[in-house]
């Protein structure tokens, strides 16, 4: 890439400062990734972040916003794989109760609020829930390192045909 990430972005001028519009969405990788071809799936540590996953993987942490992008991670505070510390500091924000029922389940793990009149479905706690969707986030789409060359060419492309945005 010719420059970093945030150079090569938009502009938006915000209280007369222009700076990188980093809410710009990527669009147009959502066409690339119906194409299962270029993609493989694999599991993460909990401590790698978007920018050591990029540097492993690609040879360069300046491609953490195609890590971000083709997991559809927003916001890397709540939509990356959290370490179990973190994720114990959001359960005590979000709930009351982090040992406190989420849901039930049955053993086809179908989610119930309630649990049955036999008392045969186990009780999901606040924290079990987030833990589990956590674990989840580890399992992440990487696109295959010989095709990112074209994705950052056609995305600088792309970013170069943007204009600059004037806050109102």
């Amino acid at each position: 890439m010719a420059g970093k990430y945030t150079q090569v972005l938009p502009k938006l001028t915000y209280n007369g400062v222009t700076i990188a519009d980093i809410t710009h969405r990527i669009d147009m990788l959502k066409g690339v990734r119906k194409y299962e071809a270029l993609y493989y799936t694999t599991k993460i540590e909990e401590t790698m972040t978007p920018e050591k996953v990029a540097e492993v993987v690609y040879g360069n942490s300046d491609y953490w916003w195609i890590v971000c992008t083709v997991n559809k991670v927003i916001d890397p505070f709540y939509d990356w794989v959290k370490r179990e510390a973190e994720v114990y500091r959001y359960v005590d924000l979000a709930y009351d109760n982090r040992y406190g029922i989420h849901h039930y389940e049955d053993q086809a793990y179908n989610h119930f609020e309630t649990d049955s009149p036999e008392n045969d479905r186990v009780p999901i706690t606040n924290l079990d829930w987030e833990m589990y969707k956590n674990d989840q986030k580890r399992s992440i789409l990487l696109v295959k390192p010989e095709h990112i060359p074209k994705i950052v060419k056609e995305f600088e492309k792309w970013m170069k045909s943007t204009k600059i945005q004037k806050q109102e």
